[in-house]
């Protein structure tokens, strides 16, 4: 060793330490990478490292300087293949004394591979291998082939791969199907790589006692998952179909609607004279007719001989307003009892057409401006009108002669349109259906207090407080329509012949009012009785008086508490269709005095108005005010002289009606806004369909906007993009415009007389187009070439029971004959009654679709653009003005890092030498205590003696004696825990033979280095 290197190692290994390695040096390889994927130029890096240990103890670590290095992929059967390097075809070490190099994976199927790195060095050869799982992005979808399974049932499924990135099918993908039980417990997990088309099936089949619940299914590829799932629990086929239909696909005011229906069996015998029930609901701000959902709407229908039904609603009534929907749950028996249910819905609307509206300002207009206005005019019921005549027409302006379009294959017309400046536009309000109230009193409870143990009243008295309610209502006007509800209490001792003897608690106000009906009416003649008696009794919604005190002397004390009994009692006297506030013509004088309780009333007559109370009325209040006496709390306080006594004033009365009570209910307000009220009327295949008004809100015209021409184009296709500047537009107008077609850029010089550039999309693009660089966006997109079609037809018509049918599934790829991956799955229509089953649109999330706001029109999306659903130009272009984000091409492959080190444990090389050369020394420890002579004890020197004896022993056998650098295992190299196992006093059984004189065994091994 020199200047702080071992030099042989240097020279012989290419190893720098500081000091020479005890034994031999034990080498690992590593190896990084970063950023690989298929087809990409990545950089792999790998290093040797060498490990030792110098005489010393002490650890010596350092990278290899010298050797080469070879890279392999190695698939899922363990075959290499070797890897080139690119560029100059040759590692380059770092100053660290790494190499690297850059490599190029192949185009090799997706699946779990490896990335071998061999290193061969002075020390020798090492290999290190790091996962390395190829996949691309995919798309999974999983479907089962019924949602409905009963235990001991076998579930069938199938999965669908395709690359994210085109769509295309990824044949032979390796994956894993998993199907969890309701807990979510794996009851089943197998490989299952993908076939032909990306298609992968599997079974399972399910138990006799399976729990019953939602069970999952899901195959998973490379992180790309699908998943399903489905229903287990025992069920039985309906044996009967309920067909229930609206004969009109919507119904107006004064209409007269029907429901008309057949239940059968599913063979399709008609199920005769049989019940039908009808349980009614609705949907929609337009509220029905009360009667309607209170017994008007039939409940019940009976089949005919042919299984047919006819219900026949109430006629809809002149205030329909928008649209609302009657919706009813119907259910009938066959003569065994066995129940079948279906379900209707009826469509009122107010107009014959609907329109809807997409604008390209915020879905508004603005004024004096050439708006681009799309309109989707349908009927009511939402049947598209496709080539329709629309015209539209300023609702407030008479002489308004309207624009007019022609709507395209879904229904959606385009027009320029001013729609004049913003008036003030009224919607007139729904109507107000008045709720009837539940009755004001009821019976909470009554007991006997004569009776045996006070328990309940008896049965004979409890019927008759019910049948006596009736009676008692009126008494509810006592109740606050500040507090809504009270309960009155009190006692009641009524003799043998059921006449009221004597009443306790109920001195005013509503508790005298019920006693005093009770002691007028009386109860059943029976023995002697005491019931206490409790009543809920609720607000009944009458109109109100309140008051306005004007003291002129003293103070209002007890005066107060007078006029509210009073108050309440004179709410009877009202008109209960009181519908606005009235002044009583008539102010009441008060005088109080200390040493009587009942005030001195007077009336003074004011002249009446137009809207004054009926005379009778007013003759009634007075008569009500006419006695008011001062609580008796009140009165104590004015006869002790505290304060003034005697007191004066006046009180104006005036009547409040009660909305949502017994009278009218309050009066709808219409609502008015600013905005442009249009009147649309479209006319389809020569019939005039009606028309219906719609409002749009002010709108604000924004700086700068693009307008792409098509939206929808082909590939190969030139496209126009047009500036359009708004008033708050300044600067410059751009020289050129950039347009993004996936990974291909456009760029255009502007015309600046026309503000438009055209592009010329590439031949082989498909998928979204935007325009970027400018404060504005506009879009267009390109379909995918290729469309499929299937069809399937049966052979013949119709079937006997155990007859075998045949399918032909005829496939068309771009309107030519061309082979596809079809899936059939066949169940009975009729689990349909007990699980939705999956239509045609299944697969539809396979292929990404736009985000947008909401939808255009309410119904076009952004998959009805991915799928091609949209076929209209005006229809494609008013959906793309609501497209918020496009998809994103996805990459080919996520790249990879991958990292690994070869294992290398010293310790676990250790281990089993020692343990075979411990095993000896016990063995020689135990002959020595039987052969040695008595008397003699076992030191640290003779164990030590006894440890290299054990050790030459083991070697001599062909066991390995050497550590993980090659060193014979002296027990001065050992570690702290092995060495404690080597102890005399461990190893030693008999403790006579053992010195007396104890030596620490790790300090003498450290001290003499045996």
């Amino acid at each position: 060793m020199a200047s702080g290197r071992c030099l042989s190692a240097w020279m012989f290994q290419g190893v720098e330490v500081p000091w020479c390695p005890d034994g031999e040096f034990r080498q690992t390889v590593s190896m990084s990478a970063s950023g690989l994927a298929r087809g990409a130029s990545s950089r792999v890096t790998v290093w040797a490292q060498a490990h030792g240990m110098d005489a010393e103890g002490r650890e010596l670590e350092a990278l290899v300087g010298r050797g080469t290095a070879e890279l392999f992929l190695v698939d899922a059967s363990g075959k290499e293949t070797p890897l080139p390097l690119d560029a100059k075809g040759r590692w380059e070490r770092e100053d660290s004394g790494s190499l690297w190099a850059p490599v190029t994976l192949p185009a090799v199927p997706d699946g779990d591979y490896q990335l071998r790195a061999r290193l061969t060095t002075p020390l020798g050869t090492g290999t290190v291998d790091a996962a390395l799982p190829l996949y691309a992005p995919a798309r999974v979808r999983v479907l089962t082939d019924r949602p409905l399974y009963e235990p001991g049932h076998r579930v069938r499924f199938r999965a669908v791969a395709l690359r994210a990135k085109d769509l295309s099918p990824l044949d032979g993908r390796p994956g894993t199907w998993k199907v969890m039980d309701p807990s979510g417990e794996v009851v089943l997990e197998e490989r299952a790589p993908a076939g032909n088309w990306g298609v992968v099936a599997g079974d399972f089949p399910l138990d006799r006692g399976a729990p019953t619940g939602t069970w999952t299914v899901a195959w998973t590829s490379g992180g790309a998952s699908g998943d399903a799932t489905f229903t287990v629990e025992p069920f039985t086929l309906p044996r009967l179909r309920m067909e229930a239909m609206s004969p009109r696909p919507f119904w107006r005011a004064n209409d007269t609607p029907e429901v008309t229906g057949q239940v059968s069996y599913a063979s399709g015998a008609p199920v005769a004279d049989t019940d039908v029930t009808l349980a009614w609901s609705h949907a929609g701000a337009w509220p029905p007719p009360t009667e309607w959902l209170r017994g008007e709407l039939p409940t019940k229908a009976r089949t005919d001989a042919a299984g047919r039904f006819r219900v026949t609603l109430p006629r809809v009534p002149q205030d329909l307003r928008g649209q609302a929907t009657l919706s009813a749950s119907l259910e009938a028996k066959d003569p065994t009892g066995e129940p079948v249910r279906g379900g209707v819905s009826l469509l009122l609307s107010e107009d014959a057409v609907a329109v809807s509206s997409v604008t390209e300002l915020e879905d508004g207009l603005v004024a004096g401006f050439s708006n681009r206005v799309y309109l989707r005019a349908t009927t009511a019921s939402g049947q598209v009108l496709p080539g329709a005549e629309v015209m539209v027409t300023r609702a407030w302006d008479p002489r308004d002669k309207g624009v007019s379009a022609v709507a395209d294959e879904d229904g959606v017309a385009a027009f320029q349109l001013d729609p004049g400046p913003a008036v003030n536009v009224v919607v007139p309000p729904l109507p107000v259906r008045v709720q009837p109230r539940p009755p004001p009193v009821s019976l909470a409870s009554s007991r006997d207090l004569l009776g045996a143990q006070g328990g309940q009243s008896s049965l004979e008295d409890q019927l008759a407080l019910e049948r006596l309610l009736p009676v008692l209502h009126p008494c509810a006007r006592f109740v606050s329509p500040s507090s809504g509800a009270s309960m009155a209490e009190f006692v009641v001792r009524v003799g043998a012949s059921g006449q009221v003897l004597d009443v306790a608690g109920a001195e005013e106000g509503l508790e005298a009012c019920m006693a005093s009906a009770l002691r007028a009416k009386g109860l059943p003649a029976r023995a002697e009785r005491m019931l206490q008696l409790r009543f809920q009794v609720m607000d009944p919604g009458l109109p109100s008086i309140r008051w306005n005190t004007q003291v002129a002397f003293g103070d209002e004390r007890g005066v107060s508490e007078g006029l509210t009994v009073a108050a309440l009692d004179a709410r009877s006297c009202l008109p209960p269709t009181l519908d606005r506030a009235v002044a009583v013509p008539g102010v009441m004088t008060w005088r109080r005095w200390a040493d009587k309780p009942e005030l001195a009333l007077s009336w003074v007559t004011e002249p009446a108005t137009d809207d004054a109370l009926p005379a009778a009325v007013l003759a009634c209040v007075k008569e009500r005010f006419a006695r008011i006496r001062v609580p008796a709390s009140t009165q104590a306080e004015l006869l002790a002289g505290r304060r003034p006594s005697e007191a004066m004033g006046v009180v104006r009365f005036i009547t409040q009606p009660t909305y949502g009570g017994n009278g009218i209910p309050r009066p709808p307000q219409a609502t008015t806004f600013l905005g442009y009220e249009l009147k649309v009327r479209a006319k389809w295949d020569g019939q005039d369909m009606g028309e219906t008004k719609f409002v749009l809100r002010p709108a604000r015209l924004p700086p700068l906007r693009l307008r792409m021409t098509p939206v929808l184009a082909k590939a190969g296709e030139s496209v126009k993009v047009e500036l359009l500047r708004g008033p708050g537009f300044t600067g410059e107008l751009p020289k050129t415009l950039e347009l993004v077609a996936g990974p291909t850029r456009l760029k255009e010089k502007l015309d600046p007389a026309t503000r438009s550039a055209r592009f010329t999309l590439p031949k082989d693009f498909e998928g979204w187009a935007q325009v970027e660089g400018v404060a504005a966006t506009a879009r267009v997109y390109v379909a995918p070439r290729a469309s499929l079609t299937v069809e399937v037809s049966p052979d013949k018509p119709a079937y006997a029971p155990g007859e075998l049918a045949r399918l032909q599934v005829h496939t068309r790829v771009d309107g030519k004959d061309g082979e596809a991956a079809v899936g059939l799955f066949g169940v009975d229509e009729t689990l349909s009654q007990l699980a939705p089953l999956p239509g045609a649109d299944a697969l539809d999330g396979l292929r990404p679709s736009p985000s947008v706001a909401t939808p255009a029109f309410g119904v076009l999306d952004g998959q009805a653009l991915a799928m091609g659903r949209i076929r209209g130009a005006n229809a494609a272009a008013a959906a793309l003005l609501r497209v918020t984000a496009v998809p994103t091409l996805e990459d080919v492959e996520t790249p990879l890092s991958a990292s690994a080190t070869s294992p290398f444990s010293p310790d676990a090389e250790l281990t089993e030498p020692f343990y075979a050369v411990l095993t000896e020394l016990h063995a020689r420890t135990r002959k020595w205590e039987e052969t040695a002579p008595e008397g003699e004890t076992l030191n640290p020197e003779g164990l030590a003696r006894l440890w290299a004896e054990s050790l030459a022993a083991c070697e001599q056998r062909g066991q390995k004696v050497t550590d993980a650098f090659g060193r014979k295992l002296r027990l001065s190299r050992l570690p702290q825990d092995l060495l404690a196992l080597t102890d005399p006093r461990t190893v030693v059984v008999n403790g006579t033979r053992l010195p007396e004189d104890v030596v620490n065994w790790g300090a003498w091994v450290a001290r003499e280095a045996p």
